[in-house]
């Protein structure tokens, strides 16, 4: 009879856990969805014409940002197979190296005339909003120094 109880006991302390286990899941995945296409809308409040501009220059963004990435990625699977090829020199890898920062270039290249095209469709408090985000999203990459007032 004690070992009967002990395993209805373990069995609903597991059934209990479990179900703690899938709602934390659940709660952490719902208040951490990645950022949606229309949060650059919705943020700097866009409507209307520019709010329909800005998401055919987005949809197209991400397209080609895609394809850079994909080829980042394919590229550095490349540079570090090298250490395992005996063909492949210190000019190879500089070589592929030169691909690699092209790559970053165009990237770079990309994002800033995305950017520039967005901003063509703000008003000057949108402008405004549009560079913190910009600055904001570079701080918490490491690739900006913390924020300055604006004059």
């Amino acid at each position: 009879m004690k070992k009967l109880n002990f395993y209805k006991w373990a069995a609903a302390a597991l059934l209990m856990l479990n179900l703690v286990t899938l709602f934390l899941l659940w709660s952490r995945a719902r208040h951490h969805d990645p950022p949606g296409k229309n949060d650059l809308v919705n943020l700097l409040k866009l409507q209307g014409e520019n709010k329909t501009k800005i998401l055919v220059l987005q949809n197209g963004h991400f397209k080609e940002k895609r394809k850079l990435m994909d080829k980042k990625i394919a590229l550095h699977e490349e540079l570090f197979s090298y250490f395992n090829d005996s063909k492949k020199n210190s000019a190879d890898a500089e070589t592929k190296i030169d691909e690699i920062a092209q790559n970053q270039r165009e990237i770079e290249q990309m994002t800033f005339d995305y950017f520039k095209k967005v901003s063509a469709y703000c008003s000057p408090e949108q402008k405004i909003k549009l560079q913190d985000l910009i600055h904001d999203v570079l701080q918490r990459t490491g690739g900006f120094p913390p924020k300055k007032k604006h004059p």
